[in-house]
């Protein structure tokens, strides 16, 4: 009998874990473990983007995990999975909130309930359930009966690291609920503005999420933190995969750049740039204020400054000596505000310019276009045989949180994740052109596009 499908997937993760173990080797990484040890294992780094092979092996032997996963279960237990999976998330949460996980890391070897409710005031037999569900998806495990410990995982969740910000960001549930009534209300559900969005039904509001937030700087607080996470995991990638150097003859302006925390990482890397941080007057304060706390004090005096500047508002630095960069910006708006944002760079931009797009490419991720398209550099491994599961299957399943994000900023902003196709064409709209697009060691590309100057069209 012919298992087809079985069969592909077995030996494509057969060969994933093979050249994983290769490429680890080579690498001089130490073995993997789920254990909760006194040191991070290297892989979880948020500084410094993973060996290539390594990262090729490892998503591809998570996407057929999963892939085998959606074979082998039940339909009816893939069902009432999704029916329970609410809990998943506040069940982290209350692991965070409550300092259940900060005091389980003073035990490293375990700990029981009797003592966790005898130290945070909480009942054990609640507790139980709780950590029961936790273990369950790989937090925690239970070394006996009531006894708990942590996982290699639950260090992401501490104190001052980035996976506690992204769980601690407010309001998912609330707005995750408002999804369904969302799509069949009678007035927003052909609607494409961010007026109109699952985020105004779950606050009851008619503002726009960025006016809303503003009056509860708790949540502002929490929502930037969450956000700045994202781009410190994406960070080593941008970083390790783009030729920066080419661009150490301009300026970079990081645009709408927040606390400046990609620009900082860029100077801090590569000394010869220059860069300019623009964001909201109200934001040049904390970026001030970044930069002075994490810019390497031996650069010289201005290598990153910050400036006021909107998005909409025409483009003071203009010419040939500036590169204009834009980091999970696009995605926040719908097209004909893209355009705009875009136009404005156009128009400042010289023949020689380059705007970056760091944005995540959604649908096929295409193997060849028209484009020169690049693969992360460095590459050295020679050792991974070519899967039998798809490129669009490993983008998937290998790590689902870009598409989870895609539909959260459309419940809260009503804007889209955009495929090559829809890139290119809000790019040409903005009088640019892409000129080369640049896989990196994440779930983000660079575009790079220049501007379409009249006497060229």
């Amino acid at each position: 009998m012919n298992h087809l499908e079985l069969d592909n997937l077995q030996t494509s993760l057969n060969n994933a874990l093979n050249s994983l173990r290769v490429a680890m080797d080579e690498s001089r990484l130490p073995p993997l473990s789920s254990q909760y040890g006194t040191d991070t294992h290297p892989l979880d780094s948020m500084d410094q983007p993973t060996p290539v092979g390594v990262y090729e092996a490892r998503r591809a032997a998570l996407a057929c995990a999963v892939e085998l996963k959606n074979l082998l279960q039940h339909p009816f237990e893939k069902a009432a999975e999704s029916a329970f999976s609410m809990y998943d998330y506040p069940s982290v949460q209350a692991f965070i909130e409550h300092g259940i996980v900060d005091c389980m890391a003073k035990e490293p070897s375990g700990i029981s309930v009797k003592t966790l409710q005898s130290e945070l005031d909480l009942d054990s037999h609640k507790l139980t359930t709780v950590l029961r569900h936790l273990s369950v998806y790989g937090w925690i495990r239970e070394t006996q009966d009531g006894i708990f410990a942590l996982n290699r995982s639950s260090r992401i969740l501490l104190q001052g690291q980035m996976g506690r910000a992204v769980v601690m960001a407010p309001n998912y549930m609330r707005i995750a609920e408002a999804l369904p009534r969302w799509l069949v209300h009678p007035e927003f559900r052909f609607s494409k503005s961010p007026d109109h969005t699952a985020f105004q039904l779950a606050n009851n509001t008619t503002k726009p999420f960025f006016e809303w937030v503003k009056d509860d700087k708790d949540y502002l607080d929490r929502f930037a933190a969450g956000v700045e996470a994202i781009g410190e995991y994406v960070t080593p990638g941008i970083l390790s995969d783009y030729p920066w150097q080419t661009c150490s003859e301009s300026t970079i302006v990081d645009c709408a750049g927040g606390k400046g925390s990609l620009s900082i990482a860029l100077a801090n890397k590569f000394p010869a740039l220059r860069l300019v941080v623009q964001e909201r007057e109200e934001m040049v304060g904390p970026a001030e204020a970044n930069i002075k706390a994490r810019l390497d004090p031996n650069l010289v005096h201005g290598t990153v400054v910050a400036e006021a500047n909107d998005l909409f508002s025409p483009q003071p630095r203009t010419g040939d000596k500036y590169t204009f960069m834009l980091r999970h910006v696009l995605h926040d708006w719908p097209e004909a505000q893209a355009v705009n944002i875009l136009e404005r760079l156009a128009a400042a931009a010289g023949p020689k310019s380059k705007i970056l797009i760091i944005e995540r490419i959604s649908g096929h991720y295409p193997d060849t276009h028209v484009e020169p398209q690049h693969s992360p550099v460095n590459t050295t491994d020679s050792t991974a045989p070519a899967s039998l599961i798809t490129e669009q299957t490993i983008l998937n399943s290998s790590f689902r949180m870009p598409q989870a994000l895609a539909l959260h900023l459309l419940c809260i902003l009503n804007c889209h994740e955009r495929t090559l196709d829809q890139w290119r064409t809000i790019i040409s709209r903005a009088g640019l052109v892409i000129t080369g697009v640049y896989k990196l060691r994440t779930y983000v590309s660079i575009m790079e596009c220049r501007a379409v100057h009249t006497n060229e069209s």
